[in-house]
């Protein structure tokens, strides 16, 4: 009896010690989820090793490879190949390239991001290929191996969803920057667009900010559409304010950003006296914030505005800032605006030495910062003649190919031509059953009505959306949000949110979609499609663009629209 109380306590003592080893070990709580469920707590414990000394990194690497070993997935042990790889990057920093060689690193992470290839775990080959970017554009300069990558990048995310990856958004908007970077600004704004139009989630509220932030630059230097550029400030500035009350740093940041570009608007628009309050703001906040590399901008675009009114002690006060917070945290390109200020400086009070120096200064930096876009240059051209290349090749490859596809044919005969084509015939009539059978359960699908929870206040907020929705047909509105939505029906935004999610058990946005594709179903299933465009459909029950509508209908129906359409008359 004694010995078995002894071995029963004895087995209580090692579970209870390793419970309090998995509480020890933060990486033991993500065994067993999606990676979409522990991807931020992933990304929050990896930093602490590029954040921390030598000796914290190693212990959290020892924990990454307890889980590996513990649970001996190829999962973890690539997540413990990369957090190796980030250790290493670390000594790289500290140390130098004699110890821990550059080159060395781009191949142990290249070398990962083949294993991860093979083994099918894409969020780490896309959170691997990152870094490599970042290492080839923070650390080496050399941009044009960084878009090489950028390149890869973009083409990998494509068979991607933000609900598996949720910092696809964020991926995005980097390759945005970078075209920003190079002053492809067309391409900049198609990333920045693309970013925003990523659904929601806990990941996504502060990239988009930077994406907002990038398309009103974009705008500006681009287009010089400052109307349309001042909308993308104005909507940094109102996000802020609005989705992160809990964070008063990030309120004052992004404030004191949005301000600062209003202010550089107004500036080229030459309305000092609307451009100076917003630039007085925006130095204030940045300052406070201890971002000295933006406060620069707005402290020498002050010295210009009153350097022009005349006001020298004021123009130089605000240009000795600018020197002071660029010596502090130097920022790409803003030497530029602070010599050719200077230059105009010395040359309002006399100083005509110190003013062509400052000019020449000036000059000479704008060579230096126009040698960077060269290798972009060069990179463009190396894509297209081993474009052209590839081309001339898959060619030659398909003459050859359908060269042989008609020898076998002939070869064989007649007999198995009319079996070829009876084969094609039969996959073509059950393919197209198919496509009806969708059709049929999509247009079934279309005339639902919407079930509502026993609950009765989501009850009755439920009832009146969709009174609203089907009566007024709110879902047409491409700028419906649930913000309007409440106001609408006279609620509150948390009561029509959590009627929503109750009742239906989808978020908004999935629920507005459904009524917008119930429509375009209907729509395409009467004579009067013949009349419209499908894009016109699209447009005409609440979508943005064509893209958008195409991607959601085909996640709703399984079908194209286009595809729908043409099936719907066999039904």
């Amino acid at each position: 009896m004694k010995k078995s109380f002894a071995w029963y306590a004895l087995l209580l003592f090692s579970i209870f010690c390793s419970h309090i080893r998995a509480q020890e070990n933060p990486f033991m709580r993500m065994v067993g989820k999606e990676y979409a469920q522990y991807s931020e707590d992933l990304y929050n414990e990896i930093l602490y090793i590029t954040i921390s000394d030598t000796t914290e990194g190693r212990n959290i690497v020892k924990r990454v490879e307890e889980v590996a070993f513990k649970t001996g997935t190829i999962e973890w042990k690539l997540i413990a190949s990369f957090a190796n790889l980030e250790l290493f990057r670390i000594k790289f920093g500290l140390y130098g390239d004699d110890l821990f060689p550059q080159d060395l690193f781009i191949k142990r992470a290249k070398l990962l991001i083949d294993e991860t290839i093979v083994h099918k775990v894409m969020f780490l080959e896309l959170i691997v290929r990152q870094k490599i970017i970042d290492f080839y554009w923070n650390k080496m300069k050399n941009y044009e191996l960084a878009f090489e990558q950028f390149r890869i990048q973009e083409e990998r995310l494509q068979y991607a969803s933000s609900e598996d990856i949720p910092e696809m958004s964020d991926y995005i908007r980097r390759m945005g920057e970078a075209h920003y970077f190079f002053k492809d600004y067309a391409k900049a704004i198609l990333f920045f667009n693309h970013a925003l139009e990523i659904e929601d989630n806990d990941r996504t509220s502060y990239v988009k900010q930077h994406a907002r932030n990038g398309l009103g630059l974009s705008y500006r230097y681009g287009f010089n559409n400052l109307v349309r550029s001042d909308s993308c400030f104005l909507e940094v500035l109102h996000f802020a304010q609005i989705h992160f009350e809990n964070d008063e740093r990030f309120i004052k940041n992004w404030t004191g950003i949005a301000q600062g570009n209003l202010g550089e608007n107004m500036l080229l628009r030459r309305d000092f006296d609307k451009a100076i309050p917003l630039f007085q703001k925006s130095l204030e906040v940045m300052v406070d914030v201890d971002d000295y590399a933006f406060a620069s901008g707005p402290a020498v675009n002050l010295a210009d505005i009153y350097l022009k009114k005349g006001d020298l002690g004021l123009a130089k006060q605000y240009l000795d800032m600018a020197i002071d917070f660029n010596d502090r945290k130097p920022r790409d390109g803003r030497q530029v605006r602070i010599y050719e200020v200077l230059s105009n400086y010395y040359a309002v009070v006399g100083n005509t030495k110190s003013s062509i120096a400052f000019m020449d200064a000036m000059l000479e930096e704008i060579k230096l910062l126009e040698n960077r876009f060269n290798a972009i240059l060069l990179l463009r051209l190396e894509q297209k003649e081993a474009a052209m290349r590839q081309r001339e090749l898959e060619q030659e490859t398909e003459r050859r190919h359908q060269m042989q596809i008609l020898l076998a044919i002939l070869s064989i005969g007649f007999v198995l031509i009319l079996g070829l084509l009876a084969e094609v015939f039969d996959l073509y009539r059950k393919r197209s059953a198919a496509y009806r059978a969708l059709v049929r359960k999509s247009q079934e699908w279309a005339q639902e009505k919407h079930h509502v929870m026993p609950d009765m206040i989501d009850q009755i907020t439920m009832k009146e959306i969709e009174k609203k929705m089907i009566e007024d047909k709110l879902y047409r509105n491409a700028d419906l949000s649930i913000d309007l939505l409440a106001k609408k029906i006279g609620s509150k935004r948390h009561n029509v949110s959590n009627a929503i999610n109750h009742c239906t058990k989808k978020s908004f946005n999935t629920f507005v979609g459904e009524y917008r594709i119930k429509e375009a179903i209907q729509i395409l299933s009467t004579k009067r499609a013949d009349t419209f465009t499908i894009e016109s459909i699209g447009m005409d029950v609440g979508f943005t663009n064509r893209q958008n509508f195409h991607r959601v209908f085909k996640k709703i129906t399984g079908l194209s629209p286009l595809e729908f359409s043409r099936n719907v008359k066999a039904t």
